[in-house]
C-alpha cells in the first residue's frame, strides 16, 4: 500500500490525501476499532466474499452509517483500479465493485432561518473579525477552506454592484490551494454581506496577508477555527456549524425562487448534487405541472 499512498499523495491535494490515506491505513493496514482488515499475500487473491466481510464487520465494530461504509467501498475500488492500471494486476472484475451500495438515508439539511441568522449574528457580535467571517459564510455560501484561503485580493468591494469574492486557486507562501472542485469562481458580495465586510475592514490590519487572519496572522488552522466558533455559540446556547451556514446559503435563495443552476454556479456545486439539497424547497416550481389541460383545449 506504501505506493499507492505516493501516488495519491502525488496527484490529489494535501487536504485529500490526508482523508484518503486515512481510509487506506484502515482498510489494509487494520488501524484503529476492530482491527479488520483486506490482507493476502498478492492482493489479486481478495476475493469480494473478503471484501462484504470487512464491511459488514467495520460497519458493525464502528457503527459506521450507510454512507460512510459506501465511502469504505469506494475507497477499496480505486485501490483495485490503480492496481490493475499502473502495476499490472490482472483481476477478472474489481472485488469491491462486485459489493452492493449500502441504501443511504435521505440526508436531513439544516439551515437558518431569517430570524436564526439575527441570532447568529449577534452571538459574534462581540468579535469583529469572527462576526465577518460568518457572515460571509452565510451570505456568500463559501466552504470553510474558502473562507479561510481568502486574501486581501480576493476581496473587492469596488467591483459590481457591492464588490465580489474570488474564490479561485493560488499559493501563497509555497502552498498550493484551489476551490474543492478545481473550479474558480466569483461570488458577488450581496447588500445584506456588505456593510458586516465594511465593519470589519475598518478594525482589520491593512497590511494583512489573509483577509481573515488568526489571531497569530497566519491563515487559520479549520479546527481551531470551528473550536473558536463552537465555544462562542455554546455560549449563546446555539449550535450551527460552517456546513449550516453554507446550507442556509442555498435553502434561502431556493425559497426565494432562484433556478438551481444558478444556485450550483454560486456555491460552486454541481446541479445534480443543489437539486438533491434544495430542490424540496421550491415547490411553487411545480404548482403548474399537476394541473390537466382544459377539456376543448
Amino acid at each position: 500500500m506504501a505506493a499507492y499512498l505516493r501516488h495519491i499523495q502525488t496527484v490529489k491535494t494535501p487536504a485529500s490525501f490526508r482523508v484518503d490515506s486515512w481510509y487506506v491505513r484502515r482498510i489494509f493496514r487494520g488501524d484503529g476499532i476492530g482491527g479488520a482488515s483486506l490482507s493476502a499475500e498478492f492482493i489479486e487473491d481478495i476475493t469480494p466474499g473478503q471484501v462484504y466481510e470487512f464491511l459488514l464487520t467495520t460497519v458493525r465494530a464502528r457503527g459506521l452509517s450507510p454512507k460512510s461504509a459506501n465511502r469504505y467501498r469506494e475507497i477499496i475500488c480505486r485501490v483495485f483500479n490503480w492496481a490493475v492500471r499502473y502495476c499490472g494486476v490482472r483481476l477478472a472484475v474489481n472485488p469491491g465493485a462486485m459489493i452492493e451500495h449500502f441504501r443511504e438515508r435521505a440526508r436531513v439539511i439544516r439551515f437558518l432561518t431569517i430570524e436564526d441568522i439575527a441570532t447568529q449574528l449577534s452571538a459574534v457580535s462581540g468579535e469583529s473579525q469572527l462576526h465577518g467571517m460568518v457572515a460571509a459564510l452565510i451570505y456568500a455560501g463559501l466552504r470553510r477552506s474558502e473562507l479561510l484561503w481568502l486574501t486581501p485580493r480576493d476581496v473587492d468591494l469596488a467591483s459590481g454592484r457591492f464588490g465580489v469574492l474570488r474564490i479561485c486557486a493560488k499559493t501563497v507562501g509555497g502552498v498550493y490551494w484551489q476551490p474543492k472542485t478545481g473550479v474558480n469562481r466569483v461570488v458577488p458580495v450581496s447588500s445584506a454581506l456588505l456593510p458586516h465586510l465594511r465593519a470589519y475592514e475598518e478594525s482589520a490590519d491593512s497590511g494583512r496577508s489573509w483577509y481573515f487572519p488568526s489571531p497569530a496572522g497566519v491563515r487559520w488552522d479549520p479546527d481551531n477555527f470551528c473550536r473558536r466558533l463552537r465555544a462562542v455559540n455554546k455560549a449563546a446556547g446555539i449550535s450551527w456549524t460552517c456546513l449550516d451556514f453554507r446550507h442556509t446559503f442555498g435553502s434561502q435563495l431556493a425559497m426565494k425562487g432562484e433556478s438551481l443552476y444558478k444556485i450550483s454556479a454560486l456555491l460552486g456545486n454541481s446541479p445534480e448534487i443543489c437539486r438533491r439539497h434544495y430542490a424540496v424547497l421550491m415547490p411553487e416550481s411545480l404548482y403548474d405541472a399537476v394541473e390537466f389541460p382544459s377539456v376543448g383545449a
